[in-house]
This record gives structure tokens, sequence and C-alpha cells, in this order.
């Protein structure tokens, strides 16, 4: 992954267009997290500060995260950051948002943080999908490994994340965001559930613990077991798929959902 490109390094036509909008920038410090931006900045002026977002519009792929990004903010208030404004300018893609001050959520064994992961979750359960088919269904994500019945297991009408890693939950004054809806998806209520108890396995969490933190979901504990199990199959069968033995440690948590 390159390293993403800082205030100064931004054409100056972009930077120029940014100061026109929010004011002059008198401090600006760069984000290294996030795979599907070249730049991620937080600008401060004299009287605000903003989290902006920024792509080549050649990278066609990381432009259409971001316009998802975009368009589906007003879906997802309750739990995200406002989007300020989006533009092009200069051969990029720029997306501003309301900059949240705070840290990415701690999902090791025992963290005060599991609560507030949960409620977050739980909070997203009452967005819902912009309408017109902007939002992929997650069964069309897995097209490729599903079985007969498959698709039936994966069919829902709740709007997900699908990418609850640490980097994309922050926590502000006792209070939970989900950032970066870059690729969401439309499926059954317990999936973001599910996958955030496997990110759980993954930090060190027993199996057992992160079952029991599952088990706070009612959605994850009214699936049928058939239900899961196809779930759970479909995931890691695609895991298996695009990384070989590289996705077994992952999957092995995945399977462990089901004990």
């Amino acid at each position: 992954m390159e390293p993403h490109v800082n205030w100064d390094e931004l054409p100056e036509a972009v930077r120029t267009v940014v100061e026109k909008r929010v004011g002059k920038v008198v401090s600006a410090r760069t984000v290294e997290d996030g795979i599907t931006c070249r730049t991620a900045l937080i600008l401060s002026t004299v009287t605000d500060t903003l989290f902006l977002k920024g792509t080549p519009v050649s990278d066609r792929s990381s432009v259409e995260a971001q316009r998802m990004e975009a368009d589906i903010n007003a879906a997802v208030a309750r739990v995200s950051p406002a989007l300020r404004w989006e533009a092009v300018v200069d051969e990029w893609h720029l997306i501003a948002f309301d900059y949240v001050s705070g840290r990415h959520a701690d999902l090791t064994p025992q963290t005060r943080d599991a609560a507030i992961v949960a409620d977050t979750l739980r909070r997203v359960r009452s967005c819902r999908p912009p309408g017109g088919g902007l939002v992929p269904l997650l069964a069309e994500r897995y097209r490729d490994t599903l079985g007969p019945g498959d698709y039936r297991a994966l069919d829902g009408s709740s709007l997900l994340h699908t990418d609850t890693n640490p980097h994309n939950i922050l926590i502000a004054s006792q209070c939970g965001y989900l950032v970066d809806w870059a690729m969401p998806a439309v499926g059954p209520a317990w999936v973001d559930a599910a996958q955030t108890a496997v990110r759980l396995m993954g930090y060190g969490w027993a199996p057992r613990d992160a079952r029991a933190w599952l088990s706070g979901f009612p959605e994850w504990e009214h699936a049928g077991q058939a239900t899961k199990a196809a779930f759970v199959r479909v995931v890691c069968d695609d895991a298996t798929a695009r990384f070989g033995s590289y996705a077994e440690q992952e999957n092995a948590c995945f399977r462990a959902l089901l004990s």
C-alpha cells in the first residue's frame, strides 16, 4: 500500500478549493489508516476541524468506494459523522466529514469498549438502506461460492457495514461511531455482530466469551442453526478461494461461532 499523501503534497488547485470551502487551513494531520483512499487528513482552521479523504479519479475502485460513502451517509446519520461535501478537483475525488475527536475501539479481552461496540451495532439496526438498489445484496458478494439454498441464508433487509475492524469504530465520550461505509450490504440483521465476534476472537477473546458477547444480539440467537452454518460455510469458502491457507486462522474463528 502506498503511503498517504500529505496536505502540502496535494495539488495546489485541490488545496485552494478546500480552503475556499472551509477557510485557511492552519494545521493538517495525515491519518495513515485506510486502504480505499490516497489521502486522509484532519484539517483545522481557526474555527473548525474536519476530516478529508481523497483519491485520484484514475483509481476507479477507490472513487466508487468514496462515492458509496457519500451516497449512504444520510442513511447512517445516527451512527456516522455527517458528510460536509463532495467534490472533484484537478483529477482528485474528495469527500469531507464532520470530525469526531475520538479513538479507535479496543477489541482486546476484558475491554470496556465491548459494550460500546455492541450498542453501536444495535443503533445501526435503526438505519434503513437507501432506495434505488444503491446498496448491493450480501448474497451477491458471495455469489461465486453460494451452494443450493445458501442465498436464502444470506437474505435480509438490514443495512450492514461489513467491515467492523477497530479502525472503523471510533469512540468519543463513551459513544461509538461507525466510519468508512465503503462496502455496505443488505442482508440479515445479525451479520455485523457475527463478524465482530470473529474480530474479537482475532484479538484474543476465547471463543466462548465471544459467543457470550454475540448472544446479546437477539437476531443471532433467533437465527436457525442451519442458517448460521450456511453463512459460516459461504464466508469461509469465499476466503479460502481468495487467500488460500492464509484464511484458515480467521475461518477457524468463524467456525467457532457454531460451537
